[in-house]
């Protein structure tokens, strides 16, 4: 059956455009921003930090940053209003 694996993000900018294609080998390219250079790529969790240091070391690539979705707190129980209104009076 199909089991979840744990992904992870990485915006990786580049030189060149034409470059973009070369990513393919190391994940699923998902979005590619022609415009500002860079490429959103996904990796499996536990080969992450393989595959950004093996990306920081090609030369078309300038930068590589990971997502940090998960480290955001994502509890967003109540209202902002309600505690604001709580203060004034």
């Amino acid at each position: 059956m199909f089991e979840k694996k744990e992904r992870l993000c990485l915006t990786v900018y580049l030189h060149y455009n034409r470059d973009a294609r070369k990513l393919n080998k190391y994940g699923d390219m998902i979005y590619h921003s022609r415009r500002m250079r860079y490429v959103l790529l996904y990796v499996d969790q536990p080969q992450s930090t393989d595959i950004m240091s093996n990306l920081k070391k090609e030369r078309f690539v300038k930068d590589v940053v990971p997502s940090y979705v998960k480290d955001i707190d994502q509890n967003f129980v109540g209202s902002l209003w309600r505690e604001a209104e709580k203060e004034i009076y």
